[in-house]
């Protein structure tokens, strides 16, 4: 049984690999974000790329069609730095949607969208 729900948890990761991109409104206008998530053996691993270059993502958990996730910003004037915390669900439309919390500007809402 812990074999077969192993499996199934790998291949619902599995569900989440590939490249996503979403627009992100700000302060400055709006900017791309692209998010790279692969399976590197049994685990799932990504980075974020954006504005500031890439980011790795780090924590992430999937459970179904849910996956979460943590990014590590460095602050603008070389201060502190700010986890953002990321919660996500795979849509059957091959969207994802995430609520992004944490953010210097306040939290907020997007739509992922796989890129073939």
């Amino acid at each position: 049984v812990l074999v077969l729900f192993f499996s199934v948890s790998v291949a619902l990761a599995g569900n989440f690999e590939g490249t996503w991109k979403a627009t992100i409104d700000s302060p400055n206008g709006s900017f791309e974000l692209t998010y790279v998530f692969k399976m590197e053996g049994k685990n799932l691993t990504g980075k974020m790329t954006g504005m500031m270059g890439d980011i790795p993502v780090n924590n992430i958990v999937v459970k179904g069609n849910q996956l979460t996730f943590e990014t590590t910003m460095q602050g603008m004037d070389g201060s502190g730095s700010t986890t953002i915390k990321h919660d996500c669900t795979l849509k059957d439309d091959d969207t994802i949607t995430m609520k992004v919390i944490g953010t210097p500007m306040g939290d907020s809402e997007m739509i992922m969208k796989r890129q073939k």
